[in-house]
């Protein structure tokens, strides 16, 4: 028990700090900053696969037409079978610059995706969501970086909002410090996600992938797997307003983590054999042994319970653990804070957990409804 005790523990210590030590110290060592050309300005395709959401179609399309970028820029809106407004929307507001493509029967986000990087015009697509609206700049900035042949995949950043349109910050502790392992990434191996809301891909590194496969997470794997790098700016950004209670987080994280699980296991091959053992280094790292928090969390609770009587550190242990479950526990019904925080924190590994169960249950996602207000 003790060897489960302390492995359990390094293993977390090194997953949520260690590694971030690691990889800042490497991008002190020998990273690369990323280089812009404020004056590349190449054609570009913004792909926005769209099921019912005429909440916000309108808005979106409005923030897409106010972009400062020349007009060499184009939206293809692809309807993945809505059944409300969306598409009559859309119509209303179609233009040289704003197409709408109709997939008739419904398939998921991904094949629609598919279908729009088939029809694009542009040398660089853009990914976004519909709630997720750009900063003015966002697409200039975004492909500013594809003036190095050596780029293939620029992601940018999310900012929530609450419902009255504030910058949200429960969590923003955390966001800040996944920003800063981003960033030392994207200063020596690659990111190892995008943000699905706001990035940017050359178009010929596009594959079309399987419906149940999610492009966020595996677009920078094929991209690195191919010898081109994966970067963020943190400068180019889109806000968002976060909305659904904590078991509709619960659904969407857990459908997420199936799928990413999916990716993982079906690519780590791949990766290995291209030679990008740094880019697999980071990718175990910073993802999967943290999915795998709980598992390890457990194991260090129980192994704590049977060491109670060997010394007082145990006993500080396991108290401390304690405490940090009913403070998480305090926090479920809560929408800001610190136990908030604490409570998300349980929430998204818990989602972890339960979409690999999933997965090896064999229940995989191509289809599913947005978050509504």
């Amino acid at each position: 028990m003790t060897f489960l005790f302390w492995f359990s523990l390094l293993t977390l210590l090194y997953a949520f700090i260690g590694y971030p030590v690691i990889v800042r110290l490497a991008a002190a060592l020998w990273g690369r900053k990323a280089q812009r050309d404020k004056n590349h300005t190449p054609t570009v395709s913004v792909l926005l696969s769209v099921y019912n959401e005429e909440q916000v179609i309108r808005l979106k399309i409005e923030n897409f037409l106010q972009l400062d970028y020349p007009d060499r820029i184009e939206l293809l809106v692809i309807s993945d079978g809505c059944s409300d407004q969306t598409e009559e929307i859309v119509r209303s507001l179609a233009s040289n610059r704003v197409r709408l493509l109709v997939q008739e029967e419904r398939g998921g986000k991904t094949l629609a995706l598919n279908r729009g990087a088939l029809e694009a015009q542009g040398e660089i697509l853009v990914f976004t969501d519909a709630n997720s609206m750009f900063e003015p700049d966002a697409v200039r900035r975004l492909v500013s970086h594809f003036s190095s042949r050596e780029v293939g995949l620029v992601s940018g950043r999310s900012q929530y909002l609450d419902g009255s349109g504030r910058a949200e910050n429960t969590g923003g502790a955390y966001r800040r410090y996944e920003d800063f392992i981003k960033e030392m990434e994207s200063a020596t191996v690659s990111i190892v996600g995008a943000d699905g809301a706001i990035y940017a891909l050359r178009r010929e590194l596009y594959e079309p992938l399987p419906p149940e496969y999610i492009n966020d997470l595996l677009h920078p794997m094929q991209v690195v797997r191919r010898g081109f790098r994966a970067i963020q700016d943190l400068e180019a950004r889109c806000s968002e307003i976060l909305d659904g209670g904590a078991g509709c987080e619960l659904r969407r994280q857990t459908r997420i983590m199936a799928q990413s699980w999916l990716i993982v296991l079906t690519q780590v091959g791949g990766i290995l054999a291209a030679g990008r053992t740094g880019y697999f280094w980071a990718l175990m790292s910073h993802k999967v042994l943290r999915w795998l928090t709980l598992p390890f969390m457990g194991a260090l609770f129980v192994s704590n319970v049977v060491l109670w009587n060997v010394g007082w550190g145990y006993q500080a242990a396991l108290l401390l653990q304690l405490s940090f479950y009913a403070f998480a526990l305090a926090g479920w019904r809560r929408d800001t804070g610190l136990l908030r925080v604490l409570s998300m924190f349980i929430m998204l590994h818990l989602a972890a957990l339960v979409g690999l169960v999933r997965l090896a249950a064999g229940q995989a996602y191509a289809t599913w409804d947005p978050r509504r207000n």
